[in-house]
């Protein structure tokens, strides 16, 4: 039987293969400064506490660089779609 650990191990690596090979075709690159570029891409969260009890979730990425943009766009990635913008609402909880 194969573990969960290693069945995560094998997609992270198939991952990481097909973003180098993809990279290597039009950048060149090392690995390492890739992540470092990429690393600093946020998503910014915060909780808005009204006054009605209710809490607003909102979450939000940032605006990539000029490099994060080349990456994303050399590897076909729409980062709009990829982290959209999301808000939710916790509605307060009554006790008893």
């Amino acid at each position: 039987m194969i573990s969960r650990r290693s069945t995560d191990n094998l997609v992270q690596w198939n991952l990481l293969s097909w973003v180098r090979r993809r990279l290597d075709q039009q950048d060149t690159r090392d690995w390492k400064t890739v992540r470092r570029i990429l690393r600093t891409h946020s998503l910014v969260s915060t909780r808005l506490p009204l006054a009605d009890g209710r809490i607003v979730k909102v979450r939000k990425p940032g605006l990539p660089d000029a490099g994060q943009a080349q990456i994303y766009g050399m590897l076909g990635i729409d980062w709009k779609k990829m982290c959209p913008a999301t808000k939710s609402e916790i509605k307060p909880t009554t006790t008893l």
